[in-house]
């Protein structure tokens, strides 16, 4: 595929406008809330595409396909929200005096460690990781009975939200021609492809993702109930969206139910240890295989690159997204070698 002087201008051209978005974006709060409500929407119409498509080959209107699934998710969403608020509501009530059991869990902790300084290098170290941890901890409590005390408050999301999916599912042809025809009209066709392609492996990583999350978050959930250790709706929510993150996610998600088993007992916190590595043995040698397949196709180090530079943009909301990133990249880069090259 040649490309002229004029197409490479109107590249160029288009990359600059991203990018003047892009700026603009990061300078106005409204513009980024915009974009996130866009942003989910489209991730959730993504997820959801397969099973449209299936029902406009059953032969069922496209348009009708779309109300069916998001009146379907509503309900589904609507449900489990009513079967776990009130369970929610009554594990948050016990953050605080968790908190307090975490804080004596420390300062016994650090009373031990204190025996053996020797000097006031270790005695400074020693008091700066304990503000560290505590302002850590109280973060992680505030930020969870916040996101429970203030979910109605979000109710603006919950009715923009599906009317944008809907469109994202229904009207996604008309989209993608409007996004197809900034560019010069001899490089639509490759770039079509590009874009089928990319959509195929993405779309292949988000559900296998979806599934393996799911249900590494229910079996979480029944090993906290078998222990017997507290809130294991939240934890094992925890569990499952961490679970996303490839690598270092296994191990943050586990992290909260092992501090709070350590409260029950070490040794309900030793078989938590236990239970959950089995569980991430399972999940990443014999389903994560098996579900995900070579979707990747990435080098691990790579991905650990990835996630660290995801992390210091975005935060945990990088390190979710920097993964996907890098599929779309990897597949762009090599589509674009075997059409132009």
């Amino acid at each position: 595929m040649n490309i002229s002087k004029n197409s490479l201008v109107k590249y160029v051209l288009i990359i600059a406008i991203f990018a003047a978005a892009a700026l603009l974006v990061a300078k106005s709060s409204v513009l980024r809330e915009m974009l996130y409500l866009i942003f989910i929407s489209f991730l959730i119409a993504y997820t959801l595409k397969p099973i449209e498509i299936k029902m406009v080959n059953a032969g069922i209107n496209k348009k009708v396909s779309a109300i069916i699934i998001i009146g379907i998710l509503i309900l589904l969403v609507v449900s489990t929200f009513a079967l776990l608020i009130p369970s929610l509501f009554k594990e948050s009530l016990k953050l605080n005096a968790t908190a307090a059991s975490i804080q004596t869990l420390i300062d016994r902790f650090y009373a031990k460690l204190k025996l053996i300084q020797g000097n006031r290098t270790m005695h400074l170290l020693v008091n700066n990781l304990n503000r560290r941890i505590d302002s850590e901890i109280a973060s992680v409590f505030v930020k969870i009975f916040d996101f429970l005390m203030n979910m109605g408050e979000n109710i603006l999301y919950l009715v923009v939200i599906p009317i944008i999916t809907y469109y994202f599912l229904a009207d996604d042809k008309c989209i993608n021609e409007t996004l197809l025809s900034a560019f010069p009209v001899n490089s639509r066709k490759p770039i079509k492809k590009i874009c089928c392609h990319a959509d195929k492996i993405l779309g292949r990583y988000i559900a296998s993702q979806l599934i393996l999350s799911a249900l590494v978050g229910i079996a979480t959930f029944f090993i906290l109930i078998f222990l017997k250790v507290e809130f294991p709706i939240i934890l094992s929510i925890l569990n499952a969206f961490f679970n996303i993150i490839p690598y270092f996610g296994p191990i943050f998600g586990a992290l909260p139910a092992i501090v709070i088993a350590l409260i029950k007992s070490p040794e309900t916190a030793l078989w938590t240890v236990i239970w959950l590595y089995l569980l991430q043995q399972i999940e990443g040698n014999i389903l994560s295989p098996k579900v995900t397949g070579d979707s990747i196709d990435m080098h691990p180090l790579i991905v650990i690159l990835l996630l660290i530079v995801g992390g210091k943009v975005s935060g945990f909301i990088g390190m979710v997204l920097a993964v996907p990133f890098g599929v779309v990249i990897k597949v762009i880069y090599d589509d674009l070698n075997y059409y132009m090259f």
